[in-house]
């Protein structure tokens, strides 16, 4: 008998699919959805025991022992009308929306030209600018080094300390730089230069319309960034009477009677009129992470294709 019909004779073996593409059975299929209604359940619940504490009204918040509510029995705005009342919880949350809003545009103008100048080749100083770009991305000053400077430079004491030492950050700026050399594609931009399109016309009408995607999630770090600022606020602004909205709800959290030097002092929040002091704590953290909760669903949908096309690409 030849070796070839030894060779025929022995079974075939079917072609199977690999173990993590097989239909999953049954019991897998069940534990995966308690695991994820576990999941849900444990992000969920604490964020609605949250706003449910800050609709709660005194009365219900007398009951529960001042702990926070799931359900509860009486419902009040009064700790919303105190922090929209003109005192000094609104003007930390106006400072905070205003931080925001301006660092953001400031961070955006610098982040967008630096990333063009550095994405085109040739430009002034170009591997000199990047090398010093990625010496402070990997090595970042501590703590003091940046008290110095911020000392020294005037900003002491002045809500600039909050914006100028972080209005340019190192990873979006590389981020958006690699888009823009991969995305963009280089025989438009020597079309456009061959037309006598400037780099400006050029940035503002052709790369700017074609990295919508990106933008959008840069725009969204550095607003995160800015409305989530506190470590910068106490170590560079402890004498301003006004405080962001963060610094404001540290405060109010290690406080026992709410917030010190507001428009609603102690005596007020033990009257039967004032907002109960856990509704009023509980209705800052509501109005501290609403905003971003609002903004996330709009830009989620360009983080996968913008952040990978950005990141891996370059």
């Amino acid at each position: 008998m030849s070796t070839t019909d030894i060779r025929s004779r022995k079974p075939r073996v079917k072609n199977r699919r690999p173990s993590w593409d097989d239909e999953p059975s049954l019991l897998g299929k069940l534990t995966k959805a308690a695991f994820l209604i576990c999941y849900a359940a444990a992000i969920i619940i604490p964020l609605w025991a949250v706003v449910a504490t800050s609709f709660a009204s005194e009365e219900a918040l007398n009951k529960a022992g001042g702990n926070l509510l799931l359900l509860p029995t009486e419902l009040s705005l009064r700790a919303y009308e105190e922090i929209f009342s003109g005192g000094a919880l609104t003007d930390s949350l106006i400072l905070t929306i205003i931080l925001t809003a301006g660092g953001t545009a400031i961070s955006m103008v610098l982040t967008i030209g630096a990333a063009y100048g550095l994405s085109r080749p040739g430009s002034l100083a170009h591997r000199p600018l990047l090398m010093l770009i990625l010496f402070t991305f990997l090595f970042a000053p501590g703590m003091y080094p940046s008290f110095l400077v911020v000392q020294k430079l005037g900003l002491f004491d002045s809500y600039w300390s909050l914006i100028l030492p972080m209005a340019l950050n190192a990873f979006n700026l590389i981020v958006l730089r690699s888009f823009f050399m991969n995305s963009v594609p280089t025989e438009l931009i020597d079309a456009a230069k061959m037309d006598g399109a400037g780099e400006f016309r050029i940035l503002f009408k052709l790369v700017l319309p074609m990295s919508k995607a990106i933008l959008a999630v840069i725009a969204l770090f550095y607003a995160v960034m800015y409305w989530n600022i506190y470590f910068q606020a106490v170590l560079y602004t402890p004498g301003l009477d006004t405080q962001p909205i963060q610094v404001v709800l540290q405060r109010m959290l290690m406080s026992t009677q709410g917030l010190p030097g507001a428009a609603s002092n102690a005596a007020q929040y033990q009257s039967t009129a004032a907002a109960p002091t856990a509704a009023l704590k509980m209705a800052v953290v509501v109005c501290t992470i609403v905003p971003i909760v609002i903004m996330y669903p709009f830009i989620q949908k360009h983080f996968t294709k913008a952040v990978i096309t950005g990141a891996i690409k370059g």
